[in-house]
Protein backbone atom coordinates (compact mmCIF):
# COMPACT_ATOMS: atom_id res chain seq x y z
CA UNK A 1 0.00 0.00 0.00
CA UNK A 2 1.50 3.65 -0.51
CA UNK A 3 1.93 5.90 1.26
CA UNK A 4 -0.79 8.46 0.08
CA UNK A 5 -3.45 5.09 0.77
CA UNK A 6 -5.45 5.67 3.42
CA UNK A 7 -7.37 3.51 5.43
CA UNK A 8 -11.26 4.04 4.98
CA UNK A 9 -12.23 1.12 6.48
CA UNK A 10 -11.50 -2.41 8.16
CA UNK A 11 -14.27 -5.00 7.40
CA UNK A 12 -12.59 -8.33 8.83
CA UNK A 13 -10.27 -7.95 11.60
CA UNK A 14 -6.92 -9.80 11.92
CA UNK A 15 -8.57 -12.12 14.57
CA UNK A 16 -11.60 -13.02 12.47
CA UNK A 17 -8.99 -13.63 9.30
CA UNK A 18 -9.39 -17.43 9.82
CA UNK A 19 -13.43 -17.17 10.25
CA UNK A 20 -14.19 -15.28 7.19
CA UNK A 21 -11.80 -16.29 4.12
CA UNK A 22 -12.38 -15.81 0.78
CA UNK A 23 -13.43 -12.43 1.94
CA UNK A 24 -13.03 -8.22 1.70
CA UNK A 25 -10.80 -7.33 4.61
CA UNK A 26 -10.23 -3.18 4.12
CA UNK A 27 -11.08 -0.84 1.53
CA UNK A 28 -8.29 1.97 1.14
CA UNK A 29 -8.70 4.96 -0.66
CA UNK A 30 -6.79 3.15 -3.22
CA UNK A 31 -7.11 -0.55 -2.78
CA UNK A 32 -9.61 -3.15 -2.04
CA UNK A 33 -8.02 -5.70 0.21
CA UNK A 34 -8.93 -9.32 -0.14
CA UNK A 35 -8.43 -12.13 2.33
CA UNK A 36 -7.36 -15.25 0.54
CA UNK A 37 -7.59 -18.41 1.49
CA UNK A 38 -4.35 -20.23 0.89
CA UNK A 39 -3.85 -24.00 1.42
CA UNK A 40 -0.19 -24.58 1.45
CA UNK A 41 1.02 -22.04 3.96
CA UNK A 42 1.22 -22.17 7.85
CA UNK A 43 -1.29 -18.88 8.29
CA UNK A 44 -4.07 -19.99 5.71
CA UNK A 45 -4.48 -17.17 4.54
CA UNK A 46 -3.04 -14.12 2.61
CA UNK A 47 -4.18 -10.69 1.57
CA UNK A 48 -4.31 -9.44 -2.05
CA UNK A 49 -4.53 -6.49 -3.11
CA UNK A 50 -6.91 -4.95 -5.84
CA UNK A 51 -6.92 -1.41 -6.76
CA UNK A 52 -10.10 0.39 -6.86
CA UNK A 53 -9.79 1.51 -10.62
CA UNK A 54 -10.50 -2.25 -11.64
CA UNK A 55 -14.35 -2.10 -10.42
CA UNK A 56 -16.94 -1.24 -12.56
CA UNK A 57 -19.72 -0.88 -8.78
CA UNK A 58 -20.00 -1.86 -5.72
CA UNK A 59 -23.60 -3.24 -4.64
CA UNK A 60 -24.71 -3.38 -0.73
CA UNK A 61 -27.23 -5.63 -0.27
CA UNK A 62 -29.20 -6.24 3.62
CA UNK A 63 -30.09 -9.71 3.63
CA UNK A 64 -32.35 -11.95 6.02
CA UNK A 65 -30.88 -14.83 6.46
CA UNK A 66 -33.71 -17.48 6.41
CA UNK A 67 -31.98 -20.63 7.04
CA UNK A 68 -30.64 -19.33 10.39
CA UNK A 69 -34.36 -18.08 11.44
CA UNK A 70 -35.65 -21.75 10.56
CA UNK A 71 -33.36 -23.49 12.71
CA UNK A 72 -33.64 -20.99 15.46
CA UNK A 73 -37.13 -21.84 15.45
CA UNK A 74 -37.18 -25.56 15.08
CA UNK A 75 -34.59 -25.29 18.08
CA UNK A 76 -37.26 -23.13 20.13
CA UNK A 77 -40.04 -25.02 19.04
CA UNK A 78 -38.11 -28.55 20.44
CA UNK A 79 -37.32 -26.62 23.57
CA UNK A 80 -41.10 -26.05 24.25
CA UNK A 81 -42.10 -29.44 23.40
CA UNK A 82 -39.35 -30.88 26.09
CA UNK A 83 -41.13 -28.63 28.84
CA UNK A 84 -44.48 -29.23 27.67
CA UNK A 85 -43.88 -32.81 27.66
CA UNK A 86 -42.02 -32.44 31.17
CA UNK A 87 -44.75 -30.98 32.84
CA UNK A 88 -47.53 -33.21 31.21
CA UNK A 89 -45.55 -36.65 32.29
CA UNK A 90 -43.95 -35.12 35.61
CA UNK A 91 -45.72 -37.95 37.68
CA UNK A 92 -44.61 -40.66 35.27
CA UNK A 93 -40.73 -40.13 35.63
CA UNK A 94 -38.69 -42.53 37.63
CA UNK A 95 -37.05 -41.39 40.65
CA UNK A 96 -33.53 -39.72 40.83
CA UNK A 97 -34.29 -38.31 37.08
CA UNK A 98 -32.34 -35.45 36.59
CA UNK A 99 -33.32 -32.98 34.12
CA UNK A 100 -30.53 -30.40 32.87
CA UNK A 101 -32.95 -27.15 32.92
CA UNK A 102 -30.34 -24.79 32.55
CA UNK A 103 -28.62 -26.59 29.41
CA UNK A 104 -32.86 -26.66 28.17
CA UNK A 105 -32.92 -23.05 29.08
CA UNK A 106 -29.80 -22.60 27.33
CA UNK A 107 -30.67 -24.30 24.36
CA UNK A 108 -34.15 -21.99 24.30
CA UNK A 109 -31.88 -18.49 23.97
CA UNK A 110 -29.35 -19.43 21.50
CA UNK A 111 -32.50 -20.67 19.40
CA UNK A 112 -34.05 -16.93 19.93
CA UNK A 113 -30.88 -15.59 19.56
CA UNK A 114 -30.76 -17.03 16.11
CA UNK A 115 -34.35 -16.02 15.18
CA UNK A 116 -33.87 -12.44 16.27
CA UNK A 117 -30.19 -12.05 14.47
CA UNK A 118 -31.31 -13.35 11.22
CA UNK A 119 -29.76 -9.85 9.48
CA UNK A 120 -26.82 -9.21 7.68
CA UNK A 121 -24.52 -7.04 5.82
CA UNK A 122 -23.50 -7.90 2.11
CA UNK A 123 -21.19 -6.31 -0.09
CA UNK A 124 -20.51 -7.00 -3.80
CA UNK A 125 -16.94 -5.78 -5.36
CA UNK A 126 -17.64 -6.19 -9.53
CA UNK A 127 -14.75 -5.82 -11.42
CA UNK A 128 -14.42 -5.00 -14.98
CA UNK A 129 -13.13 -8.63 -16.03
CA UNK A 130 -16.34 -10.22 -14.33
CA UNK A 131 -14.82 -11.45 -11.28
CA UNK A 132 -17.17 -10.78 -7.91
CA UNK A 133 -15.23 -10.02 -4.42
CA UNK A 134 -17.77 -10.41 -1.68
CA UNK A 135 -18.00 -9.56 2.12
CA UNK A 136 -21.29 -10.58 4.40
CA UNK A 137 -21.05 -9.63 8.01
CA UNK A 138 -21.69 -12.45 10.44
CA UNK A 139 -25.12 -12.98 11.07
CA UNK A 140 -26.28 -11.14 13.89
CA UNK A 141 -23.75 -8.12 13.47
CA UNK A 142 -26.10 -6.42 12.01
CA UNK A 143 -26.54 -3.54 14.63
CA UNK A 144 -22.72 -3.99 15.64
CA UNK A 145 -21.23 -3.16 11.91
CA UNK A 146 -23.74 -0.36 10.69
CA UNK A 147 -21.70 2.35 11.52
CA UNK A 148 -18.95 0.70 9.45
CA UNK A 149 -21.39 -0.01 6.83
CA UNK A 150 -22.14 3.43 6.61
CA UNK A 151 -19.28 4.49 5.73
CA UNK A 152 -18.48 1.96 3.29
CA UNK A 153 -21.85 3.19 1.43
CA UNK A 154 -20.59 6.93 1.73
CA UNK A 155 -16.80 6.04 0.14
CA UNK A 156 -18.73 4.05 -2.38
CA UNK A 157 -21.02 7.15 -3.57
CA UNK A 158 -18.30 9.71 -3.37
CA UNK A 159 -16.10 7.30 -5.89
CA UNK A 160 -19.28 6.56 -8.16
CA UNK A 161 -19.43 3.16 -7.58
CA UNK A 162 -22.28 2.18 -5.32
CA UNK A 163 -25.23 0.03 -7.03
CA UNK A 164 -28.62 -0.45 -5.34
CA UNK A 165 -29.23 1.04 -2.78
Amino acid sequence: MSESAQGVITLVFPEDYIRQLNSVARVTSENVIYLKRKFVSKAGWELVTFPLSEFASIEYKKEFVFSRVLFGALLVALILFIFVMLVIYWNDLASGTRIQIGALSLAGFYGVRLVMGARRHTFVFNRHQGTKLIWRSLSGDDKLMQPLVDKLIEFTRAKQLLKNL
